[in-house]
């Protein structure tokens, strides 16, 4: 028992050595003993045994002006790769991201909207070997593969519940694609998936606590409390899409009655405008609320207020430091941020108010790429 704890501890402590490394490089091997409380010679025998397994390497010297200089430490990028996969109704996205989180080969496809779910997945397939091949991608430092996707997630067995998106039902994805593709697989909601690379590299990068929220096809969002993603007891915390907010409203495909999703979606957006115009796609919608059209604001207007009260429904719930705003709709009419946040500052609690600051992410469509990337990253990573 004694030995297994060594054992842990060492793992334990390397780990943390090269966290630090791949967070704060170049450093120096004294700085990382001062971080960590360690002997310096336990941090070289550390870095030696990364820089032999190939996570390290001295990028170059440095001098204080005092006594002979330091090497200073940077992770070795190409030293590993994951893959990152969104799912869509209409998309499929795929990056291979490297070590420091940086996609080197991007793909996306086509998906049909009642496409059969082994069509998707050998497409899925077909696309990543080429992709693999044509950026002369190593597969044996391919560690395995991430997907985020819309609907409920069981994400420990790697099973899709529902999505209503995708048109599935209780699919074993991460074992069918396992199969297919020969990598490790690691399946979750597509929010929680973004939330992820939020807090690697966007907008919630210094916050413990956050909240994404995703309006597009659908509406979601994603919750970090803490600096941990919060699931509730099946993964399924977020869904504020099913939320009812009006007893006696529209019906949602989900059964209830009055659901979120029925007045926010995209496709609560088109059917209202259908009604008043001959519409194609969201973009119509779109392009008609820019050029004035009255029935189109005023569409978008209660839109732009059913955002601003779950925005605030939110903040009393979880009162995070920071709400992330993404999603279709945000992206393709920007428009709308300076409307929502005026009706922010109508519905929003005050004592809350002053605390919390409402962004817009920055990752643009790659975000729940990468953040499956990172997520394969942080679980199937194993050093010893």
């Amino acid at each position: 028992m004694e030995k297994q704890d060594q054992l842990l501890m060492k793992k334990q402590n390397k780990n943390l050595v090269l966290e630090i490394i791949r967070n704060q490089s170049p450093i120096s091997r004294m700085e990382i003993a001062k971080v960590i409380g360690m002997s310096p010679t336990s941090i070289t025998r550390i870095v030696n045994e990364l820089h032999i397994q190939g996570y390290v390497r001295e990028t170059e010297l440095v001098t204080s002006g005092v006594g002979r200089k330091a090497a200073l430490l940077d992770v070795c990028d190409d030293v590993l790769y994951t893959i990152g996969i969104e799912l869509d109704k209409l998309i499929i996205k795929i990056g291979i991201v490297n070590y420091v989180g940086e996609i080197v080969a991007w793909e996306s496809v086509e998906r049909e909207a009642f496409e059969d779910y082994n069509e998707t997945l050998d497409k899925v397939n077909l696309n990543l070997k080429v992709l693999i091949d044509i950026n002369r991608i190593p597969t044996e430092k391919i560690i395995g593969i991430a997907v985020g996707l819309p609907g409920l997630i069981d994400y420990k067995k790697g099973v899709v519940m529902v999505s209503d998106q995708l048109k599935w039902k209780n699919v074993n994805l991460a074992d069918d694609l396992k199969q297919l593709t020969q990598f490790d697989v690691i399946v979750d909601n597509e929010l929680k998936m973004k939330i992820v690379a939020e807090n690697f590299k966007g907008m919630t990068k210094d916050s413990r606590n956050a909240v994404l929220v995703g309006i597009g096809s659908g509406i979601g969002s994603a919750i970090i409390l803490n600096g941990e993603i919060y699931r509730g007891e099946t993964n399924n915390a977020g869904e504020i899409g099913h939320t009812v907010i009006d007893p006696t409203g529209n019906v949602c495909h989900c059964g209830k009655v009055g659901c979120l999703a029925t007045y926010i979606s995209e496709g609560a957006i088109l059917t209202d405008s259908r009604k008043v115009k001959e519409i194609g796609s969201i973009d119509d919608v779109f392009d008609s609320y820019r050029n004035g059209e009255s029935w189109a604001i005023n569409i978008l207007d209660r839109t732009s207020t059913y955002i601003a009260l779950a925005i605030s429904n939110i903040l009393c719930l979880y009162n995070p430091e920071v709400i992330i705003l993404s999603g279709n709709t945000i992206e393709k009419l920007p428009e709308i941020k300076e409307v929502i946040e005026q009706k922010c500052e109508l519905y929003i609690w005050e004592p809350i108010k002053e605390s919390v600051k409402i962004v817009y992410s920055q990752l643009s469509d790659r975000g729940v790429v990468l953040g499956a990337a990172i997520q394969a990253q942080n679980l199937l990573l194993n050093i010893e």
